[in-house]
């Protein structure tokens, strides 16, 4: 156990396909995960790797204990357009989405990995939400080349080579960042 506490948010799209990843990689960078899904993510999950760690589903009930440490750092990866929007506007209604809420008011690092396609994406809720969150210190990434400035949407038919393509380095990069700029006043 490091004592670094880090929490993987993930929702229902492709990209999560690729969480396991997520785990090694946070382990290899002194990283204690520990997964938060959401309802729709748990068919991506069923299958892979996850090292043992936990897997938090569900609210708690009154008299159950705390199931994570504070968070250290937030990822979500990926997050959905249903989940990006609810989260910007404070919607907490569901385990993932007052973990998300919980550590924006708390200022804790997040980095968020959008995977919306080009339809929803058009949508007005959507650039008004990435500005939300990007002026609340959410670091955001894109899912095809991890560039923290740009964001392109998910063009059917390329959700494979995007999945193929994506690099955790990315997220743990940006951690890095939020965690300095955090430290730093």
């Amino acid at each position: 156990m490091s004592n670094r506490a880090l929490l993987l948010v993930a929702c229902g799209a492709p990209l999560a396909a690729r969480l396991g990843d997520g785990v090694q990689a946070a382990y290899e960078r002194g990283w204690d995960p520990y997964v938060v899904p959401t309802d729709a993510a748990l068919p991506w999950l069923a299958e892979q790797n996850l090292g043992g760690v936990p897997v938090i589903v569900g609210n708690r009930k009154p008299t159950e204990p705390r199931r994570t440490p504070a968070a250290d750092a937030v990822a979500v990866v990926p997050t959905t357009f249903h989940t990006l929007n609810a989260w910007a506007t404070g919607n907490a209604y569901s385990y993932p989405l007052t973990t998300l809420c919980a550590a924006l008011g708390s200022r804790t690092p997040t980095v968020a990995v959008p995977y919306a396609s080009q339809e929803l994406t058009g949508h007005p809720a959507w650039p008004a939400s990435l500005t939300v969150l990007r002026q609340a210190g959410i670091r955001i990434l894109d899912a095809h080349d991890g560039s923290p400035t740009s964001l392109e949407p998910m063009v059917p038919g390329t959700g494979s080579q995007v999945v193929d393509g994506f690099r955790w380095d990315w997220v743990f990069e940006q951690i890095d960042v939020a965690t300095r700029i955090r430290e730093s006043g």
